[in-house]
């Protein structure tokens, strides 16, 4: 059996090397309260090493794909969609997370993200 945890080693090293740090931000809701009427929301922040790609135009005949969308290959780790990624002083909400997991070990993730 092939260790995919070097090869997630050596995709973040890739990643570190070539790529750049970004912060993402993750808002999750808590309870509801009766008695205002107001659900809670926590937010937290990690950095993540990616790099930013275009989509070609033959991907952007994809009805899913928009004309602003961009494509961020990013170091393993559990994204979620809603996530939010700081580009360039834009801020970029994460619409779509393909993992790259060929066992039970994320090499690395694929992020469609939009303004």
């Amino acid at each position: 059996m092939y260790n995919y945890s070097l090869l997630a080693g050596n995709a973040t090293a890739l990643l570190k090397k070539f790529g750049k740090q970004y912060t993402f931000t993750r808002t999750t809701n808590g309870a509801y309260s009766p008695s205002t009427g107001t659900t809670t929301q926590t937010t937290a922040t990690f950095d993540k090493y990616a790099c930013v790609f275009d989509y070609t135009t033959n991907e952007r005949t994809s009805e899913s794909i928009e004309q602003n969308d961009r494509r961020l290959l990013a170091e393993g780790h559990t994204y979620a969609v809603g996530d939010t990624v700081s580009i360039a002083s834009e801020t970029f909400r994460v619409i779509s997370v393909s993992e790259i997991k060929p066992s039970d070990v994320v090499v690395a993730c694929n992020l469609q993200i939009r303004k």
